[in-house]
């Protein structure tokens, strides 16, 4: 089995609605800059993954056979993965086994989705058990505020702690051109805004976006040749559970630890706090990356409002969290894992720009699907081991 490597990465302006591309332009505007990072043209390219949300997301069935032609996959395999809100790590993880087994050399996965197009919220609730689940979801939203009130009773997770990563993540959005929203807000206009469904309010919510982000991996034998700066992918994982709220802990995301425990293992990470420099998180709704701390042991169970509080995760602190300010920026859902994964190998390369943590050199990333019952982990490193 091969070591794989992130050599180039593309992502597009992220907007409400981008009205001035069809699909298959807004997913080739990924791939154009994904392919300019690595300096490669598509006949580079061996094998290619298309990630994209559930069909009606973007009223499209299979839209793989759409963009074919735009991909530069004529002849080439092409496959196509979903996985709601965790497609795009879900594509990674097919195309790095692809990589790693020896099926293909350069493989492109390019991760989109158009929500300006189709019918998301009904979307959604048909993702549910049909008798017991469509009723109470409401989308997701019903579930994750059932989620919320049982971790402010429980683990502390405020609404003013929830304030606090809504605040900085719309602060560190400001500081990314490819950024959907870029305002800044302040505790209070979070904790005033629109009531959703309690306790998630307005500002508690990201964006509904199109866009589209593109990854080119190699493997190690190749990599010499193409890349000078690779992001070394060290561990890649992806678990699930049951549907049905009533057999979940409400707490804590098991597959979420499940997946983090064995990408630690083989990424040899035994201190997360002190073994990262930055983390990218998928946050749907801000308690979610309250619950994410604890999970990913940058902090112990309980302790997540106390580590938003201290700074730790801003910018300036020991744990920068959504340097790239997270789906608070924007949120395109099938691309949304797809953008923590690319933005994480822009650290640990150098390439992110204003939003750059300085000598960042392994990074945290952590995506989500299904509603809530899919998560994924991975650590990328400017090391190979």
């Amino acid at each position: 089995m091969r070591d794989v490597a992130i050599v180039g990465t593309g992502q597009t302006v992220h907007a409400r609605r981008r009205k001035d591309v069809s699909q298959a332009g807004l997913v080739r505007e990924a791939v154009d800059g994904a392919l300019a990072d690595a300096e490669m043209t598509l006949d580079d390219i061996d094998s290619i993954v298309v990630a994209s949300g559930p069909a009606l997301f973007g009223a499209v069935n299979q839209p793989e056979k759409w963009l074919v032609d735009g991909l530069g996959g004529h002849m080439k395999p092409v496959v196509r993965i979903t996985s709601g809100g965790g497609t795009g790590l879900a594509g990674a993880l097919a195309a790095m086994n692809q990589v790693s087994s020896g099926f293909a050399d350069k493989v492109l996965v390019v991760a989109y989705d158009k929500l300006s197009e189709g019918a998301l919220q009904y979307q959604i609730s048909t993702l549910y058990d049909p008798f017991w689940g469509r009723e109470f979801a409401v989308g997701i939203m019903g579930f994750a505020s059932a989620y919320w009130k049982a971790r402010i009773e429980t683990l502390g997770h405020t609404e003013e702690a929830a304030a606090l990563v809504s605040v900085k993540n719309h602060k560190n959005a400001f500081r990314n051109p490819y950024s959907h929203v870029r305002k800044e807000v302040t505790v209070e206009d979070v904790l005033n805004s629109r009531p959703l469904a309690w306790p998630i309010k307005l500002l508690d919510v990201p964006p509904i976006s199109d866009g589209a982000c593109a990854v080119i991996l190699a493997g190690d034998d190749v990599v010499p040749q193409v890349s000078a700066k690779p992001a070394w992918i060290r561990g890649m994982s992806y678990y699930g559970e049951a549907d049905n709220a009533a057999n979940r802990f409400m707490l804590q995301s098991v597959p979420l630890q499940l997946a983090a425990q064995r990408v630690y293992k083989k990424a040899g990470i035994t201190n997360p706090r002190r073994q990262f420099d930055v983390a990218e998180l998928q946050e749907p709704y801000t308690n979610f990356e309250l619950s994410y701390y604890e999970g990913l042991g940058l902090c112990r169970t309980g302790e997540a409002a106390a580590l938003i509080e201290s700074g730790a995760t801003e910018m300036e602190g020991d744990i920068p969290c959504n340097p790239s300010g997270g789906c608070m920026g924007a949120n395109p859902i099938g691309a949304t894992a797809l953008i923590r994964l690319a933005e994480a190998a822009l650290q640990v390369t150098d390439k992110a720009g204003e939003r750059q943590v300085p000598g960042a050199r392994t990074a945290l990333v952590q995506a989500g699907g299904g509603w809530a019952n899919l998560r994924g982990v991975a650590v990328v490193g400017a090391d190979k081991n």
